[in-house]
C-alpha cells in the first residue's frame, strides 16, 4: 500500500522533476504483464518497466528482508550513467519522506551542469 502512496505522490511532483530535467521511472521485479496492471491501477504517470529476472533488484542489493518485506531503493543516475544518489529502504514509510529529498537532490544536480 505504501508503495502506491510512494507512486502517487512522485506522480503529483512529476513537473517538478520534468523541469529539473529529471524522469522518474518504476522498476517492479515481477512479469511485464503485472508491470502493466501495475502501471494501469495506479494510472501512473511515468513507465513502470518489468523485472521478471529481478536483475535489476540483485544489483542494487534489494533483496526482501526475511521473505516477507521487499527493500526498495531510489536511484538517480546522472546523464553519464554514473549513480549520484541511492537510498534503500526497508521500512516502506521511508518511501514517503524521501520523495522531496529526491527532487531536491535532482534540482542540485541541475545546478551543477
Amino acid at each position: 500500500m505504501q508503495c502506491r502512496t510512494h507512486v502517487a505522490q512522485l506522480g503529483r511532483m512529476r513537473q517538478g522533476f520534468g523541469n529539473a530535467g529529471a524522469e522518474v521511472l518504476i522498476v517492479l521485479g515481477d512479469s511485464l504483464e503485472r508491470a502493466a496492471k501495475y502501471a494501469e491501477q495506479l494510472k501512473a504517470p511515468f513507465p513502470v518497466l518489468a523485472d521478471p529476472e529481478r536483475t535489476v533488484y540483485r544489483a542494487y542489493d534489494l533483496d526482501r528482508v526475511a521473505f516477507v518485506i521487499q527493500r526498495t531503493a531510489s536511484v538517480i543516475v546522472d546523464r553519464e550513467g554514473r549513480i549520484r544518489y541511492i537510498k534503500r529502504a526497508t521500512n516502506p514509510m521511508e518511501w514517503l519522506r524521501e520523495s522531496r529529498e529526491l527532487l531536491a537532490f535532482v534540482k542540485g544536480l541541475e545546478r551543477e551542469t
